[in-house]
């Protein structure tokens, strides 16, 4: 009985170490230690793989009706397939944004500065705003992934991912 016994005691500490994966952005945090393994608190209270963490507001509610998939292309790709994500860029005021190999966008298209690209995820992109006229200015990112940056915003995105820049009138005045 006594082997009996500890295999059942084995058991039972073994269960208690379980711990099953669990989806990014599903799950409030305080710190890591309420996260699954492999997972981080971010900034914004959401635990989440760290290429994920602290951009759980971006993530697509649809994307979670799923197990999360960063690592993987669709379900019928092969295996070595690149898997693309939605990029949304958002202007605001008089200016444009572009990022090169992906495209540019303008508050003076016909889309008034809204434009989507699919990008490929994973792959570093750099987006660069530039005032449309000399009166304008660069402002601001007013979106998550890009704020606290410059003019310049580098950025990874691996999931839908939406880029957001602010121009506004300049001071600034020339003497003739």
């Amino acid at each position: 009985m006594g082997v009996l016994a500890g295999i059942a005691a084995a058991g039972l500490v073994l269960a208690g170490c379980y711990s099953p994966s669990l989806r990014d952005c599903t799950v409030s945090c305080g710190s890591a230690g309420d996260c699954a393994t492999g997972q981080v608190c971010g900034a914004d209270g959401m635990c989440a793989s760290p290429a994920v963490a602290g951009r759980c507001a971006l993530v697509d509610a649809g994307a979670l009706d799923g197990p999360a998939r960063h690592d993987a292309g669709p379900p019928d790709a092969p295996p070595d397939a690149a898997r693309t994500v939605r990029l949304t860029v958002q202007i605001m005021g008089k200016g444009s944004v572009t990022i090169p190999g992906t495209g540019g966008c303008s508050s003076q298209d016909p889309d008034k500065g809204n434009c989507v690209y699919d990008v490929v995820a994973g792959v570093p992109l750099t987006a660069q705003a530039v005032p449309i006229t000399p009166t304008d200015a660069f402002a601001m990112w007013t979106s998550m992934t890009c704020v606290g940056q410059g003019a310049l915003c580098q950025f990874t995105p691996v999931l839908a991912t939406v880029i957001a820049a602010r121009f506004g009138h300049s001071d600034v005045h020339r003497a003739l």
